[in-house]
């Protein structure tokens, strides 16, 4: 699903969550030495289908007319709201040629074909997103062309849906998930090259 997409394999197992709930992105998400715990998340197996309202899209990310250039720091936050917004696009697209280019504007390029295959997965059980993360930033910190944003995100109202009939069929519901996500400049570009967990509960 494009929730935690960021991680599948590695944090399916550090998260020990069930498959559905698990996250994707490749090897190299895991770790440089940060302690792993078990997020409480909501399984999908057992869960109960029900049907919910289409979502709405995504609201457009504003872009400044004229003023001065954004900051770095902007340009973090941008990228890395942008990244999730990505994902569920990605996702619905149902289309392994649509999905790389829209993630090759948010995903260092190592880590796009382990998403896609993870995508095909999903469009192959006629899965799509529902509701999407909502990112609440705690800090940035940048060091040359490498950033770091802790972020307490909000995963209540994420899941994965039936495309044909909208029930739900995945959910994490965790409203406070503690992680931290490494950003890259990359040919003036900040993409997302791999996300870890935090083992404290965070508050925002």
């Amino acid at each position: 699903m494009a929730l935690l997409v960021a991680a599948r394999q590695p944090l399916r197992d550090a998260f020990r969550l069930p498959r559905r709930v698990a996250s994707r992105y490749g090897r190299a998400a895991i770790l440089g030495g940060l302690s792993i715990v078990t997020l409480a998340a909501a399984g999908c197996g057992g869960q109960a289908s029900v049907t919910l309202p289409r979502k709405a899209p995504p609201p457009a990310l504003p872009v400044a007319l004229d003023g001065p250039a954004p900051s770095a720091h902007d340009q973090v936050i941008s990228a890395y709201t942008g990244y999730w917004q990505a994902l569920g696009q990605a996702l619905d697209a149902r289309n392994a040629a649509s999905a790389r280019a829209t993630l090759a504007q948010y995903v260092v390029p190592a880590s796009i074909p382990s998403l896609v295959r993870g995508f095909e997965t999903d469009w192959a059980r006629g899965e799509i997103q529902y509701g999407g993360p909502v990112p609440h930033v705690l800090s940035v910190r940048i060091t040359g062309g490498r950033a770091a944003v802790h972020d307490c995100a909000d995963f209540s109202n994420a899941g994965v849906q039936s495309a044909r009939t909208g029930q739900v069929i995945g959910s994490l519901g965790d409203s406070r998930v503690n992680m931290i996500s490494t950003l890259l400049r990359i040919r003036g570009r900040w993409l997302v090259s791999d996300q870890v967990p935090v083992v404290l509960p965070c508050s925002r």
